[in-house]
């Protein structure tokens, strides 16, 4: 190889030869034909930490450009409070306080109302871009105190506009009173049909045209222009259902379903507290359709709905249904059949009917037992006596712990300890199914 070739050791060596890479090869060298080469790390990296005007000299009065909000720069050298900077386009003199090491955060404004955003901070210069909407959050890089404009970051490219502000906005919404058109302009005689919204139907509010008395709003997805829509829920208004990802919950009282998601709407069934049941639909207003043994309805989640059931018990192996112990778990107000433990592995020790639950990367079947207020506290206490019988080493091998099902819900069930775990996994036979009813 040619003098000056940079090559590593790998850290094989013998005598004083040492075995070394270069590009693509490895070989063998003497080490007199080898010198270590000492590299500087280079410590000029900074950031700006606002938009700063560049000066020629570091009495910073001759301007020759600028650099923005959060621009990567190398640092040159500094001089009282000056900063001798170079950027990819220019080389040259800063207010040191603006220089840091660590990358700023990025600022952000919001839209405080509808209006338009513009290529050049001076209306003079400018051309008309587009529109951004009450509410919408932009990044942001800098403010023109003179035009009274903020440049942001919208779809790709940075442009100015006088509508935004620090402060965050809240949405607004407004309800479809009746069946209608909706309009690609606000301007009623050269306004073009581009759709229709039908009554009930609740959609982002931008802004309002009073002179031709239309809302611009956002109706599945684009901005359009309304004259059918207001604030105000029309009479008989229902929202709408939507389907979410089914998921458990335990009701914290005695619950009355109802038919549609508003508070007048007419009942259809009722389940006591303690219950476990299925969300299936969410709609406004924080209700939610629960399917709850032969009834299905709404209920309003946050006041009436938890995820840990405080008297619900899970059970996977001689307590179930059918088998030699399931007479220790009467007195339920509910069972639920089929359900699957989270993150969990089914082992069998010593006797065929000793299983016992652990961590792990599967599931595990389970019986779901929902016990009242008033018998609940007495259920815990037998089940904790009856569970706490079988030791090893003098130590129990199952303690009541909480655990979370595949369904989000969260209930009781007895699982090995730390100690019982090891000695499972060590001894015991892996059940794959992780079903009871399975085991050989």
């Amino acid at each position: 190889m040619p003098k000056g070739t940079v090559v590593q050791p790998t850290g094989k060596k013998q005598d004083a030869w040492w075995q070394v890479k270069w590009g693509s090869k490895t070989g063998w060298s003497s080490s007199k034909y080898l010198a270590t080469r000492t590299y500087v790390k280079d410590d000029s990296v900074r950031y700006m930490t606002r938009y700063t005007s560049i000066h020629a000299t570091k009495s910073l009065n001759q301007r020759i450009g600028s650099v923005n909000l959060r621009t990567q720069v190398s640092l040159l050298e500094v001089s009282g409070d000056s900063a001798h900077i170079k950027t990819a386009f220019y080389h040259g003199w800063v207010e040191a306080k603006n220089v840091v090491r660590t990358r700023p955060a990025k600022q952000y404004r919001y839209v405080q109302k509808s209006g338009s955003i513009y290529s050049h901070q001076d209306p003079s210069k400018d051309s008309y871009l587009g529109r951004i909407h009450h509410g919408e959050k932009y990044e942001y890089r800098r403010w023109d105190g003179t035009h009274r404009r903020d440049e942001i970051y919208v779809n790709g490219r940075w442009v100015w506009t006088n509508t935004t502000n620090r402060d965050a906005v809240t949405l607004q919404y407004r309800y479809a009173q009746r069946d209608g058109s909706v309009y690609n302009t606000a301007n009623k005689s050269s306004s073009k049909v581009v759709g229709s919204i039908k009554l009930g139907t609740k959609v982002r509010w931008g802004a309002w045209d009073a002179a031709n008395r239309r809302d611009e709003i956002n109706l599945n997805g684009k901005w359009v222009w309304s004259g059918v829509t207001d604030r105000g829920k029309p009479a008989g208004y229902i929202p709408p259902a939507v389907d979410v990802k089914n998921y458990a919950r335990f009701s914290t009282t005695g619950l009355t379903l109802k038919k549609n998601p508003v508070s007048s709407s007419s009942s259809v069934g009722s389940i006591k507290k303690g219950w476990k049941v299925t969300v299936t639909h969410k709609a406004e207003g924080g209700w939610v359709r629960i399917n709850a043994g032969s009834f299905s309805g709404w209920v309003k989640e946050a006041e009436n709905l938890r995820r840990h059931g405080p008297y619900s018990v899970a059970v996977y192996g001689t307590l179930r249904s059918g088998q030699s112990a399931y007479n220790v778990m009467g007195g339920f107000q509910q069972k639920v059949k089929d359900q699957r433990l989270a993150n969990s592995s089914l082992y069998q020790l010593w006797n065929r009917n000793w299983t016992f639950l652990t961590n792990g990367p599967k599931t595990v079947v389970a019986e779901q037992f929902q016990y009242s207020d008033s018998s609940g506290p007495g259920m815990l206490k037998k089940l904790d006596i009856y569970e706490g019988q079988l030791k090893y080493q003098g130590r129990p091998m199952y303690t009541r712990q909480n655990v979370y099902l595949t369904d989000d819900s969260q209930s009781w069930t007895y699982k090995t300890t730390s100690f019982s775990e090891k000695v499972v996994k060590n001894s015991g036979r892996y059940i794959s199914s992780g079903d009871f009813l399975k085991r050989s």
